[in-house]
């Protein structure tokens, strides 16, 4: 079940899709384009999270490679 495997994108994807959701169904239809909002900021934090992390990880490994 590789498909699931990535973590950080199942951690962030519920509340931003409810939100999304929610937005949809709550909006006015002249602000109805504001829902797609949380589509980008959930791509935005998910891709600078992912950079970090592995910012972090490459960080760790030079620092091992040193000992």
């Amino acid at each position: 079940m590789n498909h699931f495997k990535n973590k950080r994108y199942w951690i962030l994807m519920p509340p931003f899709l409810l939100m999304t959701v929610l937005l949809v169904i709550f909006l006015p239809i002249e602000y109805r384009w504001y829902s797609f909002l949380p589509i980008v900021v959930f791509w935005i934090v998910y891709y600078t999270w992912n950079y970090y992390s592995e910012k972090d990880n490459n960080m760790q490994n030079d620092e091992r490679s040193l000992y």
